[in-house]
Parts: structure tokens; C-alpha cells; sequence
């Protein structure tokens, strides 16, 4: 019981990042996901609920967006990895929270998908945009050996640094301006 307890709260956190104002909505889609995601479970136990779950709701949501640029075959469509981007920029969660992964969404919703272009320009990837460690070297070493351990060394290890940049460059000071 507790992996579809797990499940279901993942769910609702996956369904509510899409910002859905109508409660009423999130619930029921989570009830109606989760209850297809029991059926597959028990056809195919292989698989974690919260495996079959997820994967069972971000289909869903792309399919749902595929459906809302108007075409059926959409392997690589735009809107299908854009589409969240899409939803918050016509303010979709606002204006229509409970068309929110209905099969009959409403025309004005269809029309301002439909309306938008989100193109990311010439080059650029969104794999791209993931977060790279930045190797600062021994700075990095220094600085993480001072937080994992205080000692009175370190302090004056830096203070005699700091008095050795002070006074160097005094001294090239005084010797550009005798």
C-alpha cells in the first residue's frame, strides 16, 4: 500500500507543477490515472506503481498537448516537449484549470495554443540548459576543508595570506610612488 500511497503523491505533485488552480480537477485526474495505472499494474506487476503511474501521466500530458497543436502524429512536435511552457504562457492554469487534460478542451483554449510560438532560436537545445559542475580548483579544496572543519589554523593560514597580498602590494606601491 504504501508504493500507491508514493505514487499518488507524486502524482498530484506532477499534476499540480502544471499550476491548476480547480482542486477538483487535480483530484479527479489523479483518481482516474491512478486507477488505469492499477490496471496495468496487475496485467504487468513487473513494474513499480510509481513507475507505470508516472509514466502513464507524462503520456497523458503529452498527448494532451500534441492534441491541443492540432496534429495527430507528433513524435518530435514541438508543443509535446514545450507544452508546459505553453500552458504558463497563455496562462492556461487560470483561465481554463478544470480543460486541464480533458479530451474536449474548449475552442479559446485551442485557438491561444495554437496562437503561440515558442522557439527557442538557432543552435540552442534545451538538454543545454541542465546545470554544469564548475571545477573551481584548489580555492574549491580550501574553502570546503574550512567549512567541514574550524581550526584556528586555517584562520591564521588566511590572515598571514591576506597580510602577505596586503603588504606586497604596498610595497609595489611604494615603489611606483617613492
Amino acid at each position: 500500500m504504501s508504493d500507491w500511497n508514493e505514487a499518488c503523491e507524486r502524482l498530484e505533485y506532477y499534476l499540480r507543477s502544471y499550476h491548476v488552480s480547480d482542486r477538483e480537477r487535480v483530484l479527479q485526474l489523479t483518481l482516474e490515472i491512478l486507477a488505469q495505472a492499477k490496471k496495468e499494474h496487475a496485467a504487468d506487476p513487473s513494474q513499480t506503481p510509481l513507475q507505470i503511474t508516472m509514466k502513464l501521466a507524462m503520456d497523458r500530458t503529452d498527448a494532451w498537448f500534441i492534441n491541443l497543436a492540432g496534429t495527430s502524429t507528433a513524435i518530435h512536435h514541438p508543443l509535446g516537449a514545450r507544452g508546459r511552457a505553453v500552458w504558463l504562457a497563455i496562462e492556461g492554469h487560470r483561465k481554463w484549470p478544470s480543460a486541464f487534460l480533458s479530451e474536449n478542451p474548449p475552442a479559446e483554449l485551442l485557438e491561444a495554443v495554437r496562437q503561440q510560438s515558442m522557439e527557442a532560436g538557432p543552435g540552442l537545445e534545451f538538454t543545454s540548459l541542465l546545470r554544469k559542475e564548475i571545477d573551481y580548483g584548489p580555492v574549491e579544496d580550501l574553502a570546503r576543508e574550512t567549512w567541514e572543519k574550524f581550526s584556528w589554523a586555517h584562520v591564521l593560514g588566511a590572515f598571514l595570506l591576506w597580510t602577505a597580498i596586503f603588504f606586497a602590494a604596498w610595497a609595489s606601491w611604494l615603489h611606483l610612488h617613492p
